[in-house]
């Protein structure tokens, strides 16, 4: 994708994983990609082809960095744009780490009770929404702000991608959240005096 003007920040999230990101709640559980995941993000990379990426960032966990990798080898990128950014990490479900809604609802029922009426503020024994809220937009916030030229290409979870987008281009107004973020999709904002949307949850 090839558009004048500004600089950009492509937010990418990971494929999926043989621990299934579709139904189960991995988020510090280090789980690698699957097949199905590896060829999403195979998949993704004619969109970003021709991009001039200054800066590859990362989450440490491993279906961040291999979806990473297999973009920066499918677009020849090098080895040294590379940067593992701890704060990238998705938020802990604690307790519920790999366990699907279903299975939470019985093994947690008053905690899921309170979760899904928007009462909870983190997971049994995880980490809290405000406080993974906090360490990613300021992330976010720090990497965007630094005085690097070209494109910058971010590489982590579901969660860091909406906070990313919250971060820059800021909250969306009635209730509602547009920041759909799919497995193996790529959402793009772009500076031009302040940061504004460009694309979001591009899937090839």
């Amino acid at each position: 994708m090839s558009v004048a003007g500004g600089r950009r920040l492509w937010l990418v999230r990971h494929g999926e994983t043989e621990g299934q990101s579709s139904i189960r709640y991995h988020g510090r559980n280090d789980v690698a990609l699957s097949d199905e995941g590896r060829a999403q993000i195979r998949a993704l990379a004619p969109l970003l082809a021709g991009v001039d990426f200054a800066r590859v960032v990362h989450s440490p966990l491993r279906r961040a960095a291999e979806s990473a990798a297999i973009l920066g080898e499918r677009l020849g990128l090098p080895v040294a744009r590379f940067q593992v950014d701890e704060r990238l990490r998705e938020i802990s479900f604690g307790d519920c780490e790999g366990m699907t809604a279903a299975e939470i609802a019985v093994a947690h029922s008053a905690f899921w009770a309170d979760h899904c009426a928007g009462r909870a503020d983190a997971f049994p024994g995880g980490e809290s929404r405000a406080g993974f809220a906090a360490r990613v937009r300021a992330a976010i916030r720090e990497h965007a702000a630094a005085p690097w030229t070209g494109d910058l290409l971010v590489v982590a979870h579901r969660g860091i991608v909406r906070h990313g987008l919250h971060a820059l281009l800021g909250e969306p107004g009635h209730g509602l959240d547009p920041y759909a973020v799919a497995l193996g999709s790529v959402s793009v904002v772009r500076e031009d005096g302040s940061w504004r949307l460009e694309a979001v949850s591009l899937l090839p």
